[in-house]
């Protein structure tokens, strides 16, 4: 089955009417969640997912959210968190053991790679000593050379951005990108997020051999107006699509 993975800050736009969508999500219909911990410089996610951080950084309560981490990982939902290294690099084996009591089993770095590439490979290699799966997450501008040094020393899925930053518009050929990621590292499992925009994205991203995609921006229009519908309406149509 195709990887369908919705992404929330934690804490936006606050700590109730995000739990009211915890609590309606189809968990039968995702594979993964991603749980964006509020960061005070979100510097790689674009204008809307940078908007939840400064505002989840108000609200986040750990003591809110642990029966949620609880409940998805009782039914098989794997979580992974999306955090920045500015953040916990000076608390990073706490956070990690955070993320462990809680069941996690993994962790996006936006910024590792490209603001503490000489810490990187230091990083990933303490991960994979404490069992925990480092998510490599790459763009059209992460170079080549990166891609496949960073690649070699993870065994997780892949998080390749078609944007550089996500609600960001930037023209690109999909069947370019995903043959170049698909050459670099052949055989891995690879999810795509950042600039899906249609159905046919996403049905021709599976048929150049994605393995799933995970939306954010849209997910937040829907929370912001409450509408849980059509959230729901949402996560249906997109396991669908994918399952087509």
């Amino acid at each position: 089955m195709k990887n369908l993975i919705p992404y929330f800050t934690l804490g936006y736009p606050d700590n109730t009417r995000l739990c009211r969508f915890l609590d309606i999500i189809p968990v039968e219909k995702i594979n993964y969640i991603e749980f964006g911990f509020p960061s005070i410089d979100p510097r790689y996610d674009g204008p809307v997912i940078r908007k939840t951080h400064s505002v989840g950084n108000i609200n986040f309560s750990g003591e809110v959210y642990s029966k949620y981490f609880d409940y998805f990982s009782r039914n098989h939902v794997k979580m992974y968190s999306l955090s920045y290294y500015s953040d916990i690099k000076d608390r990073f084996d706490e956070f990690i053991g955070y993320l462990q009591m809680n069941k996690f089993s993994g962790i996006i770095i936006p910024d590792l790679i490209i603001d503490y590439f000489n810490d990187s490979r230091k990083v990933i290699e303490k991960l994979n000593d404490m069992g925990f799966e480092y998510i490599p997450f790459f763009s059209p501008a992460t170079p080549d050379s990166i891609i496949k040094s960073i690649a070699s020393i993870t065994n997780s899925w892949i998080y390749y951005g078609l944007q550089p930053s996500t609600g960001i518009e930037i023209p690109y050929e999909l069947d370019y990108t995903t043959e170049r990621i698909n050459t670099l590292l052949p055989g891995r499992e690879i999810t795509y997020g950042f600039g899906i925009k249609t159905d046919d994205d996403i049905k021709n991203l599976m048929k150049n051999g994605g393995s799933g995609v995970a939306i954010g921006t849209y997910l937040v229009k829907m929370i912001d107006a409450g509408d849980e519908k059509g959230f729901i309406d949402y996560i249906e149509k997109m396991r669908g699509v994918l399952d087509e």
